[in-house]
């Protein structure tokens, strides 16, 4: 007995149209054993044979498969159980051309399809309800946890929200919701209601509007590109480091170098100690993918004096020894972006940077060969903040150490030239 599979051409929701599909392919020589984006058969089909949809769990005691006294009662009609159909159905057939209807009128038949409308109904509110949640987590993010921040600012980082927004993973999950789901869902909604409000009406079902490509295409799609999403969603959450993250030694991409921008001997951690650090972010450069910014990565360093002083990796004003090492760094990310979102995205970035317990001084200044450059400060602190930009290039730099990031602007302009 041969299996054959074929791509079902009807909504699950449609039954007429499935109904009559079924019994379509059983006069072909093939029965059904699964109905899903996709059907099974075997070819040991029956023709003349017909099939009904019956929705399950409208009765007490029944669950995800038919009583025994269901079966019995069906049995004694004509009618045999072949198999569920999802969470919607329980599927029966008979071979007998006068076996009479499951249901002896619309109305109970109408009447079979209660919990599957509300089902449906339930599923639409628990997605309004859960966008309407995302919605509202969105804006307490902006405007909640501000408690320590001296300087808070809501709306600051919007542009860096929306490169995020332009991931091209996120994109795609976007669109399959967007333009893949919600489609189907309201073609199913509405072959599911125009059926129930008819049968509750005592009439016979709308005709189905038939077999449709477009439907075949969808249910491709989805055997497709579902399995592939769902393991790019997974492998973007959770393992993207790998791909993107790498030491700077091995970076190839233009940077500033903490050992241009300091004047005293540097070196990593164990380099000066002989031994490991055990901290995996130290001296690092990591990608980010937007279709906003199709170049955009960070390299992050952190740097010990090679005269250390007694005790290490705390920064020290002096860098020529003393009681703490001297250990400056530096966090360099770049952004090649819409000229537009240069510097929107530039004080974003700024802003991500900042320490939010220290409250900083902002100030722009002209420099050749630069569109904007915007120099950060906390009075009697260490910690410096940079942004240079020229059309939609920008280079943002966060930096602690005793050099000032103004005496160097013709180093850092390098990044946008």
């Amino acid at each position: 007995m041969s299996t054959i599979r074929k791509i079902i051409p009807f909504s699950l929701y449609d039954i007429p149209g499935l109904e009559q599909w079924l019994e379509g392919q059983a006069n072909q020589g093939l029965f059904p054993t699964h109905l899903g984006s996709w059907a099974t058969f075997e070819d040991r089909g029956v023709p003349g044979t017909r099939f009904r949809l019956d929705p399950f769990a409208n009765r007490a005691g029944e669950g995800l498969e038919p009583t025994q006294e269901k079966l019995e009662l069906y049995r004694q009609a004509g009618w045999e159980y072949a198999f569920r159909v999802g969470r919607a159905y329980f599927l029966f057939y008979t071979t007998d051309p006068h076996t009479p209807e499951l249901f002896s009128d619309y109305q109970s038949q109408g009447l079979s399809l209660d919990r599957l409308a509300n089902s449906l109904r339930s599923y639409h509110r628990r997605k309004i309800v859960l966008w309407s949640l995302l919605g509202i987590l969105f804006l307490a993010a902006l405007f909640l946890g501000h408690q320590y921040d001296v300087q808070p600012d809501n709306f600051v980082r919007l542009p860096l929200i929306l490169l995020y927004a332009f991931d091209p993973i996120l994109l795609l999950f976007l669109a399959g919701i967007f333009f893949y789901s919600r489609p189907i869902d309201r073609r199913d909604r509405k072959a599911l209601f125009s059926t129930y409000n008819a049968l509750k009406d005592g009439l016979p079902p709308p005709p189905s509007p038939g077999p449709s490509r477009r439907i075949v295409r969808e249910n491709i799609a989805a055997l497709v590109l579902g399995p592939i999403l769902v393991a790019l969603v997974l492998y973007n959450q959770f393992g993207d480091s790998r791909l993107t993250l790498r030491p700077v030694e091995e970076f190839t991409a233009p940077y500033i170098s903490l050992y241009d921008l300091e004047q005293v001997p540097l070196g990593p951690y164990e380099t000066v100690y002989r031994k490991n650090s055990g901290l995996s972010s130290e001296n690092v450069a990591q990608r980010y993918f937007s279709l906003l910014s199709p170049v955009w990565y960070e390299v992050s360093q952190d740097l010990d004096a090679l005269q250390p002083g007694r005790k290490p990796s705390t920064f020290s004003p002096d860098p020529h020894g003393g009681e703490y090492t001297y250990s400056p760094n530096l966090d360099m990310t770049y952004f090649h972006t819409l000229p537009p979102l240069a510097k929107p995205v530039a004080r974003a970035q700024m802003d991500l940077y900042r320490l939010v317990n220290l409250y900083w001084s902002y100030e722009e200044v002209d420099w050749p060969g630069t569109d904007f450059v915007i120099l950060a400060t906390v009075e009697d602190d260490p910690w410096q903040m940079a942004a240079v930009g020229r059309g939609g290039r920008v280079a943002v730099f966060c930096y602690a150490g005793v050099e000032k990031l103004s005496d160097h602007l013709d180093l850092l302009a390098e990044m946008v030239q």
